[in-house]
């Protein structure tokens, strides 16, 4: 059978348990999409596409010796994309360094911080909306920043970015993917469900309410580097007594 050539770009790979699975994009018409996964035995490969309807046996192709150098540390269960970068953005870093200089201050006027947080975002949403964010740091610095937003969509957006830091290999952005998902929830008016969230009521005394204890477990949460129930309520009274 002959054809035409196709020219294709890879979008987005993921290695997964001796498994990588491709996506890939028709140069000349993005929405045209293919998911592949190969498996690799010695020096042969076998590819098959996930939509099985159209190729019923898996094609094989053999390595062919090349001078070419191949990356070898790749990242298991971390999605890549095409404009992946191992190195950070020094200008989302930069935004994320004073958005958290600001709130180490001993003399931190509030009133200065959230409009200084509002131009901090609106910097951030910039970076997001050309692309130029790449690795996981990337990611979870944009979402420190819009958990100190001020509307429910900004932490929202807050818990998103800080799932994109995690697909991309980051495991210290777990933390703020829950706390992000606490804030939001309270925002809208539900009860926060890991326990990362403190406040102080117009009496000064401090709280976590609302907060459902039962749906989460300690086990679960020390997945998500939270800490426990019983660590929470100590630190509640820690609060308490520095109020």
């Amino acid at each position: 059978m002959r054809g035409g050539v196709r020219h294709d770009v890879v979008a987005q790979v993921r290695l997964t348990e001796g498994v990588l699975s491709f996506k890939v994009q028709n140069a000349g018409d993005p929405k045209d999409e293919d998911q592949f996964r190969m498996r690799v035995d010695g020096d042969y490969a076998s590819v098959t596409f996930d939509d099985q309807t159209s190729v019923s046996d898996p094609l094989r192709f053999e390595r062919v010796k090349t001078e070419a150098t191949v990356s070898s540390d790749w990242e298991l269960n971390r999605l890549y994309t095409a404009d992946d970068s191992e190195v950070s953005n020094a200008e989302m870093k930069a935004i994320f360094e004073e958005d958290q200089r600001v709130r180490h201050n001993a003399k931190t006027d509030w009133k200065v911080v959230n409009k200084t947080d509002a131009e901090r975002r609106e910097e951030t949403r910039k970076l997001l909306t050309a692309g130029a964010l790449h690795n996981g740091k990337d990611y979870e610095e944009a979402a420190f920043v819009f958990q100190h937003g001020s509307q429910p969509e900004d932490y929202l957006l807050a818990h998103t970015l800080a799932m994109v830091a995690v697909s991309k290999g980051d495991a210290t952005a777990i933390w703020i993917a829950a706390a992000t998902l606490d804030r939001y929830l309270e925002k809208v008016g539900q009860k926060q469900v890991f326990g990362t969230q403190y406040s102080s009521n117009a009496q000064h005394v401090w709280t976590q309410e609302p907060y459902n204890h039962n749906l989460i477990s300690d086990a679960l949460r020390l997945q998500l580097g939270v800490p426990s129930q019983a660590v929470q309520a100590e630190q509640l009274k820690i609060y308490q007594r520095q109020q």
